[in-house]
């Protein structure tokens, strides 16, 4: 083989490592399938960018003080897994771990965006493609783990405020029929 065929070769094959149009479409189109989240665990830390992460505290008036354990504002990272497993077996949401809930759906839904603006614009391989789409499948199931938390806290306020008028509603009926 001749020295051109081989610089040939290797351009073509440089040519082929990277997403085609097609491709690129065909993975933003997968994120947004309704069950991409499936058999995707989340990720055990997520990396955040440290203004994003003050930018949400500056919203919330807090502080690093105020924050779960499981967030460094210092390295940016945040310990995902770690995170939801302690609010999954919690038996319940206090108002500032809400609040925090909140605060780090802001977080992912914006990580979510920038990584999807980078697999729809920037000139990627296929390894990084497939790398960053599995990130952000992970940070999807991240945002649906979390938003299942407050709908599970909404959902039990629901439940105790049903329970308590139905007990107010059989205590008025027992007096109502001492009376009779």
């Amino acid at each position: 083989m001749s020295q051109i065929e081989k610089s040939d070769s290797q351009v073509k094959n440089e040519i082929d490592a990277y997403l085609t149009e097609e491709e690129r479409r065909k993975l933003l189109a997968n994120l947004h399938r309704v069950l991409v989240w499936v058999g995707v665990k989340e990720p055990v830390e997520c990396e955040v960018e440290r203004k994003d992460l003050i930018c949400e505290m500056e919203k919330f008036h807090q502080t690093e003080k105020d924050l779960p354990p499981e967030i460094n504002v210092a390295k940016g990272n945040i310990e995902l897994h770690h995170l939801i497993w302690r609010l999954i077996n919690e038996k319940e949401i206090t108002e500032q771990e809400q609040q925090q809930i909140e605060e780090m759906i802001d977080l992912l839904e914006r990580k979510e965006r920038q990584e999807e603006d980078v697999l729809r614009e920037e000139r990627l391989t296929h390894k990084q493609a497939k790398q960053i789409f599995n990130e952000t499948a992970g940070v999807i199931r991240t945002l649906l783990d979390l938003k299942d938390l407050l709908k599970r806290k909404q959902h039990t306020d629901e439940t105790l405020d049903l329970i308590q008028r139905k007990v107010g509603q059989a205590k008025r009926w027992n007096e109502f029929l001492d009376n009779v």
